[in-house]
């Protein structure tokens, strides 16, 4: 692909207004849809929206192919609905998930020792990847800031390794402005789960802040 494509590809899907709901809980949708258009053009059928991807939302075809490529068919079980059975793994990480209040932040701890990659997304589209990132007790993340602009609408917090994928997110309860709840999400081979992560670990840190 020429750089001139290259690059507009990238402002296309700069200012595509749109990302799949669920996806969007694992990963930086945008970075991973470009560059797995880099890696592999043909499959995202970039010939097919080029020239100008940007006019018309054409980007969008590419986006929908990320979308089937990782969520697919997987069934979802929502374990704010009814009873789920999360898988015996994920169930262990999210039981070792701590926080702690320390001067304007709020601080996660994944404390299962691990290596994994992790993104965090806080509002308005402002986001950090870190690749191999050692996870386990004594290594914290701020995911919440007092000075932080918009801190009050939450944060996205994943990690992801070969065989599974997890996200921590304090978003709206249906139909009821202004409250909220932090919920996990899980995503294996097969399955995305989700539940309230008050079933695993203590959020009264997060919501001290959070306001739905």
């Amino acid at each position: 692909m020429e750089l001139r494509d290259i690059n507009e590809i990238k402002a296309a899907i700069k200012y595509m207004d749109y990302k799949p709901a669920l996806l969007a809980k694992f990963f930086d949708v945008k970075s991973l849809l470009f560059n797995e258009i880099i890696a592999n053009e043909e499959f995202y059928k970039v010939d097919s929206i080029m020239p100008n991807p940007l006019n018309d939302n054409k980007i969008i075809k590419c986006m929908n192919i990320l979308d089937k490529k990782y969520i697919g068919n997987k069934e979802v079980f929502d374990g704010t609905k009814s009873a789920i059975g999360m898988p015996d793994k994920a169930a262990e990480v999210l039981r070792s998930v701590n926080t702690k209040v320390f001067g304007s932040e709020v601080f996660l701890s994944i404390g299962t020792d691990m290596i994994a990659d992790l993104y965090l997304s806080i509002p308005r589209a402002n986001s950090v990847n870190i690749s191999n990132a050692k996870l386990g007790s004594d290594v914290w993340f701020g995911v919440m800031n007092a000075f932080n602009t918009y801190v009050t609408e939450g944060f996205t917090f994943a990690i992801s390794t070969e065989d599974i994928s997890l996200a921590i997110e304090p978003s709206a309860l249906e139909g009821i402005k202004g409250q909220g709840d932090v919920f996990v999400y899980v995503m294996t081979d097969n399955a995305i789960y989700k539940d309230y992560a008050s079933n695993y670990f203590e959020t009264k840190d997060i919501l001290s802040i959070y306001r739905g």
